[in-house]
């Protein structure tokens, strides 16, 4: 959840890894939920489209079927502008129910430290 006392617990800025990142505006604990942000899935075949795409680098993936085509969805929010790294200091989870993502910390967080996701099996087409 944001800190009550802000709108929101991180904000974009240039970022020394790649173009834009997120950063945090206030100290965020391990364990502490950043922030659920909206999913818009899309079809396997609009996923498909998207591959194609700059769009490309700012989805995330939810799931995919018996063949091996995947779902996509776009993300709307701060979150989308999460960089990698394989040291990443967040999470993220897709509920494709809910069509939500959540951004967690998985360690302390200072203010002013990019919030780093770790892309996972995506990272090297990603990046």
């Amino acid at each position: 959840m944001p800190h009550p006392a802000q709108a929101s617990s991180v904000e974009v800025k240039n970022s020394p890894f790649h173009g834009r990142g997120l950063f945090a505006t206030v100290a965020i604990g391990a364990g502490e939920v950043i922030a659920v942000y909206p999913l818009l899935i899309l079809s396997q075949e609009d996923t498909a489209t998207v591959r194609s795409t700059l769009l490309h680098h700012y989805v995330f993936y939810v799931d995919e079927d018996a063949a091996g085509d995947m779902r996509a969805a776009v993300a709307f929010g701060e979150i989308s502008m999460c960089n990698h790294s394989p040291k990443a200091n967040a999470d993220f989870a897709v509920d494709a129910v809910a069509q939500t993502v959540t951004l967690s910390a998985n360690q302390a967080i200072r203010p002013g430290d990019e919030v780093l996701i770790d892309y996972e099996e995506f990272a090297e087409e990603i990046i």
